[in-house]
């Protein structure tokens, strides 16, 4: 007796098989593999000579790398000031090495891009970039100016790669100048295409840049201000501005934070609800140009766990994140439809600054 297609699977396999159709064995295991954690890849290089090639070539871990996915991590400092990595799920997203001993010394993580990070030396205040996936890594030469303990640092990742082999990358550090005005700080970027550091001129006093809050929106690192704006700096002309934040009602607004979402600067507003059926309420604002549009509207609680949600910085489309201030952190993807529940055993503090980290398998330049 046939059983109607098992509910409805047989056309959906059917409508599968046609994206498929015409295609090589090859290409076909190149899309299915691109859908894959980069932990899975690792193992899947086993399988054959074949398979190996095609996760190691080069075009592969720039297409995996630039595939939007789930946020695989956060990393943090612990209270003794060593890093800690929390995996969303410990078969797929974990690291070999999460306190990344591999590196020469311990270290703060500043930034993630694409599977990089950017850490800074603890004793020698030297930038680190690597791939905790890999354990390959890199120093950077000693910048130019004096970058102290809150310089606010940005990783970008040039795209599309101009290296056939490794993906070019900046580091664009902000660091205040202690001997002029308050709010004025110094912008100093290292390109591995010249390998070294340039400086730009300082900033105009658009406000003190709030720690952990850059992210990379069209090849602009953005940093929240003080001044309830976001600096925005292209190290590629040395253009530099301030983005007015969108003015909504900021009656019961406790927090909010820049990410981007589709390739555009994003803010998420935090503020308490007043209906029974949620405790906080969560907008996220998406900017198109001089102007900002609503794009979509959160719900969470009531619960012990949701009663006061700080939204952490977005660096991808597909979730958002946010830290109840004790051990949880919720991610909510941004249909609004499935939520994710990460324990982690950071100190119960709202100052303590996320990396959110998504595993790839790209190289880094040495």
């Amino acid at each position: 007796m046939q059983d109607d297609d098992h509910d409805g699977r047989g056309d959906e396999t059917a409508e599968w098989g046609r994206d498929y159709e015409g295609m090589t064995r090859q290409k076909v295991v190149h899309r299915i593999l691109l859908l894959l954690p980069a932990k899975s890849l690792l193992r899947f290089r086993c399988v054959s000579r074949r398979w190996n090639g095609i996760i190691s070539s080069n075009s592969f871990v720039h297409a995996h790398a630039a595939a939007p996915r789930l946020v695989s991590g956060l990393l943090y400092q612990s209270s003794q000031g060593t890093v800690v990595y929390a995996a969303f799920c410990h078969a797929t997203a974990s690291l070999p090495d999460p306190s990344l001993s591999f590196l020469p010394e311990p270290v703060a993580v500043k930034a993630s891009a694409r599977g990089l990070l950017c850490c800074r030396g603890r004793f020698s205040l030297m930038y680190y970039v690597c791939n905790p996936t890999t354990a390959v890594w890199v120093s950077l030469p000693m910048p130019r100016n004096l970058h102290n303990y809150d310089t606010e640092v940005v990783l970008m990742i040039d795209d599309p790669p101009r290296s056939n082999r490794v993906s070019e990358f900046r580091v664009v550090c902000a660091f205040p100048q202690v001997d002029r005005l308050h709010h004025v700080c110094g912008l100093e970027t290292f390109s591995t295409d010249e390998w070294r550091w340039a400086t730009s001129k300082w900033t105009p006093r658009l406000g003190r840049l709030l720690p952990g809050s850059g992210v990379v929106v069209g090849g602009r690192a953005c940093w929240r201000t003080t001044m309830n704006t976001v600096l925005m700096y292209d190290p590629r002309n040395e253009e530099r501005w301030g983005f007015e934040r969108p003015e909504r009602d900021l009656d019961g607004v406790t927090w909010w934070e820049i990410g981007v979402i589709e390739g555009q600067l994003s803010v998420a507003y935090a503020k308490v609800a007043s209906t029974p059926e949620s405790s906080t309420m969560v907008e996220v604002m998406v900017a198109d140009s001089d102007s900002w549009s609503l794009r979509g509207a959160f719900g969470f609680g009531p619960g012990s766990r949701e009663n006061n949600l700080k939204p952490l910085r977005m660096e991808g489309d597909k979730e958002l994140l946010l830290w109840d201030g004790q051990r949880h952190i919720l991610g909510r993807d941004m249909a609004g439809r499935e939520t994710r529940l990460l324990v982690v055993d950071a100190p119960a503090t709202f100052s303590v600054e996320f990396v959110p980290y998504t595993a790839t398998l790209l190289h880094v330049k040495r």
